[in-house]
């Protein structure tokens, strides 16, 4: 057995939190040890949250809610989970969950099984991308290897929500980088990767439902300033490792999937 922390991260959704993430996380044929909420919402909608957590923990009551103590955004509001579970336990693994997205109900048991027959630290499993819940979504494999220089240029599909590590991984690069509005994902497997020591695994089978819908404001929105922020700022931050073709690649992609030229820098 390996000890498996849940953690969310939660902005101003809290009928997504309960119906979506709740809910997939007490189906889990393998619960989670502990899971830790982390409100990152308006100060208006944070009561919801705590209603809806403190209904979840009269069934699962290793349950912890805390407000987001660092950085305002997801980052800051993984690594305000992070940091208090190295006081909890520090050898556990964090599975992070969107709070708009769903594990299928052997997504932890399979992670765990995946950790104890491979000796991993790491692990991720396929994905399935909802562009609308009345249509069937598309299906995604994870990568087979975790390698830097594969997230430079797209995602090859580890998002938050199938992102199984083991914490003393996470901690030994600081956790999330709470300058980035987006592009978090592949920034965390970057850092992993180029720690050298990560031991990584895939589960080709699809446990996560990630929920991307047409019809309402996310992150990864085209044009939208989060989204434009994130990527501006990646790019500066790793474009002295890219080559001129990952480079030209990236920039094409930036805008012509999310309308933002990172080059373009704000005076």
């Amino acid at each position: 057995m390996i000890f498996i922390a849940a953690i969310i991260a939660t902005y101003n959704r809290p009928e997504l939190l309960e119906q979506r993430a709740l809910m997939s996380l007490s189906s889990q044929t393998r619960p989670p040890d502990i899971l830790i909420v982390v409100d990152d919402s308006s100060s208006d909608v944070r009561p919801m949250n705590r209603t809806v957590v403190t209904r979840f923990s009269a069934e699962y009551p290793q349950t912890i809610y805390l407000e987001n103590a660092r950085t305002p955004g997801a980052c800051g509001a993984w690594n305000t989970a992070l940091f208090e579970l190295q006081h909890i336990e520090p050898l556990a693994f964090a599975a992070v969950l969107d709070d708009d997205d769903m594990w299928e109900p052997t997504y932890l048991q399979r992670c765990e099984q995946a950790v104890l027959e491979q000796n991993l630290d790491m692990v991720a499993a396929g994905i399935v991308y909802n562009e609308s819940v009345e249509e069937d979504g598309l299906s995604f494999t994870s990568p087979e290897r975790l390698k830097a220089e594969d997230f430079f240029v797209r995602n090859p599909y580890i998002q938050g929500s199938n992102l199984f590590v083991r914490l003393q991984k996470l901690l030994q690069i600081d956790g999330f980088d709470e300058t980035l509005t987006s592009t978090t994902d592949r920034d965390i497997c970057i850092r992993l990767a180029d720690l050298g020591t990560v031991r990584y695994g895939r589960i080709l089978d699809c446990l996560v439902q990630h929920y991307a819908e047409r019809d309402r404001p996310r992150l990864s929105t085209p044009g939208s300033d989060a989204k434009s922020r994130g990527l501006t700022k990646f790019f500066q931050k790793y474009r002295s490792r890219m080559n001129d073709q990952q480079r030209e690649a990236f920039i094409r992609r930036s805008i012509e999937v999310f309308g933002c030229d990172p080059t373009n820098v704000p005076g």
